[in-house]
């Protein structure tokens, strides 16, 4: 895991795909933009990951490409991957 730039209700961090799955990269940005364990994430926010999307088809969409850039919402939050990036941004 890279660097963290939080800004308000924003979260941005990097990742390498290769040490870490995108689907455990997303819940982690998510649990700091929540400023709870990743443990809590779907307490907090009273939904699972596999609710808003399928992990194991993000998985394979960013780990099998040279780069991607995909976004979906989770809950409250904006998800944006980019390459090694995941932006999350509340709504």
């Amino acid at each position: 895991m890279g660097g963290n730039d939080e800004d308000g209700d924003s979260v941005r961090e990097e990742y390498d795909w290769s040490a870490t799955r995108p689907s455990i990269a997303v819940i982690d940005a998510v649990a700091h933009a929540e400023d709870v364990e990743i443990t809590d994430v779907s307490s907090a926010l009273d939904t699972t990951l596999y609710g808003q999307i399928d992990p194991d088809a993000l998985d394979t969409l960013v780990t099998g490409s040279d780069y991607v850039s995909v976004a979906f919402s989770v809950d409250d939050y904006d998800v944006q991957i980019e390459g090694n990036e995941i932006l999350v941004s509340g709504e």
